[in-house]
């Protein structure tokens, strides 16, 4: 079983990159640290790519993956396997299944469905069903209060992959919830096997001080970009 985070930011995001305080190298450092097999970076509508960090994560043992957190339609969708070109042109939902149509390797997960934020896609993700190969279980949950029950339920009916993430902003985020995946140790494998559903969320609920602290922190950089987007 591979052990893989297939969502996380680093200051090369060109969106969060003014407060997040790690370097794409850094993080890759904690995953191996952390015996993490698969690591993807998925930065805001940007396509981060190092071939020479790849390379030497590779010989830690670590698959880099390279990823975009797109913004289509104002809501968040996590996209591989896809070139910066490719994915500044998905701007819409029906862009986007023109695209898997155009690229089968295409590879898309729902991020964090189910919570009240604008970026999320709530009940979008069950209109959509053919646009999103999984569904994302996001570590920002307690022990009394979890948004991803219902979705979890939703997920065994329709048998829709679920992979947990940790979303991460901050290196102690890295490992708060990750996927197990059976599957090969490359990334070929890892794509078709999450599609086949062989994967495991492994997740532990956060204290209620750092669900609130995490909550906050989401909602005022939502605010601060919202703000930013009414200027002229």
């Amino acid at each position: 079983m591979l052990k893989a985070e297939l969502h996380t930011h680093t200051n090369d995001d060109p969106k969060d990159k003014k407060w997040i305080t790690y370097s794409t190298k850094e993080l890759v450092e904690e995953a191996i640290k952390q015996k993490f097999d698969v690591l993807a970076i998925t930065c805001h509508n940007y396509l981060y790519e190092d071939e020479k960090l790849k390379a030497a994560a590779k010989e830690s043992g670590l698959i880099l993956v390279w990823g975009i957190e797109k913004d289509i339609e104002h809501k968040h969708v996590l996209l591989y396997n896809v070139t910066q070109d490719e994915a500044m042109r998905i701007k819409t939902f029906d862009d986007l299944r023109f695209a898997r149509k155009k690229n089968k390797k295409l590879f898309a997960i729902a991020a964090h469905p189910p919570y009240l934020g604008s970026s999320c896609l709530r009940n979008k993700i069950y209109h959509y069903l053919d646009l999103f190969d999984a569904w994302e279980h996001s570590f920002l949950h307690t022990k009394l209060l979890n948004p991803n029950t219902k979705m979890m339920k939703r997920a065994q009916e329709l048998q829709k992959p679920i992979v947990g993430n940790s979303d991460v902003h901050l290196l102690k985020d890295l490992g708060r919830t990750y996927t197990l995946i059976d599957a090969d140790k490359n990334e070929d494998a890892v794509f078709k096997a999450i599609r086949e559903n062989k994967v495991t969320v492994v997740t532990t609920p956060l204290p209620l001080f750092e669900f609130v602290r995490i909550t906050l922190r989401a909602f005022w950089s939502g605010m601060r970009h919202q703000l930013k987007s009414l200027k002229p």
